[in-house]
């Protein structure tokens, strides 16, 4: 099946004609939700299959459940779950705790995302925490440690992994450096190559094996003098010294680090070699302007890597969703935490 190369964002919890009418126009990879879009769960259940009803029933559903501050699903419907930072705390006192923990967080995060119809999750950040990273990222980072950041990454994507969830590492190839929000403003780091692969890129690269990752957008200076998402050198960097093989996703483009009209946006990520375009905005009827101007992609190549992915976890690994109920509950109550 062909498909644009595009992720969009839907305007609120419910569909009118002209929202389907547009997005069956752009035939989109994939649909990102937000707040913006759930009431409960019983709501967000049939606006699923509404979606895959009205569009295609094979459309990938995408969303951030990192846990933490940044959860789209929350009580009472849902779990809280520990943030990044909290298990990379437990990791001080106990390695094993940690590790564990951060993999029943994924599989359970996944076993809930699973039961909606959602197979795609944006996380976890694999960033690299600094003692001036900007607060908006700080407790969405596990450490300030690569390799711990890499085990805590790994644990809880192979917990995704047996409830056949597929992640989206982020922010590549690395944002822990920036002192700015690049929700408002483009940072600029400066920090030279051989500092960024011994440091920051590290977690990319241990985990370069993982289906999709999503960029930073950051200007890194001593590679390029424009934001990542837009940077040729760049992306050939997180291909030939990262070696990351899987496809890469902006952030959202309508960021405030980002410049440009919708079509300049979407075509300097492409061209930069982005394999797909984030736009959480909903306001789609813009793309429909260039739409014949968009290359388009078979999703049928696509899905099959994806598929490998999630049919790759060993059969050792399988535990009953109960028994890591009782195991993740276990460990918050070892540490006294209460979400």
């Amino acid at each position: 099946m062909i498909c644009t190369p595009l992720v969009l964002g839907l305007k609120s919890n419910d569909f009118n004609k002209k929202e389907i009418d547009i997005i069956n126009k752009i035939m989109p990879f994939g649909l990102i939700l937000f707040s913006r879009n759930i009431v409960n769960k019983k709501q967000l259940k049939n606006y699923i299959r509404d979606i895959k009803s009205e569009i295609n029933s094979d459309i990938h559903i995408l969303i951030d459940q990192e846990g933490g501050p940044v959860q789209r699903l929350r009580p009472p419907d849902w779990r809280n779950y520990p943030s990044f930072k909290l298990l990379g705390d437990i990791y001080n006192s106990s390695e094993e705790d940690s590790v564990r923990l951060s993999y029943c967080t994924g599989r359970l995060i996944s076993d809930e995302l699973s039961d909606l119809g959602i197979d795609i999750n944006c996380s976890p950040c694999i960033d690299v925490r600094k003692n001036y990273t900007n607060n908006f990222l700080v407790n969405r980072i596990f450490s300030n440690e690569p390799e711990v950041i890499s085990k805590l990454g790994s644990s809880m994507i192979n917990g995704f992994r047996v409830g056949g969830t597929i992640p989206i590492l982020k922010h590549i190839p690395g944002h822990g450096r920036s002192l700015l929000d690049s929700h408002k403003i483009l940072p600029e780091v400066e920090a030279k190559i051989p500092d960024l692969l011994v440091d920051d890129f590290v977690p990319f690269n241990m985990l370069n094996t993982i289906p999709m990752a999503m960029t930073a957008h950051i200007t890194y200076s001593s590679i390029d003098n424009i934001p990542a998402t837009f940077s040729k050198k760049v992306i050939k960097l997180i291909r030939e010294s990262i070696k990351f093989k899987g496809l890469i996703i902006t952030d959202d483009i309508n960021m405030g680090a980002l410049k440009g009209s919708l079509e300049e946006k979407v075509f300097n990520s492409l061209n930069a070699g982005c394999d797909l375009v984030l736009d959480c905005s909903s306001d789609n009827e813009g793309f429909l302007k260039f739409l014949s101007k968009i290359p388009k992609v078979d999703r049928s190549i696509i899905d099959k890597a994806l598929y490998n992915f999630k049919i790759s976890q060993k059969d050792e690994d399988f535990e009953t969703i109960d028994e890591v109920i009782n195991e993740y509950y276990s460990i918050l109550h070892k540490y006294k935490i209460i979400l």
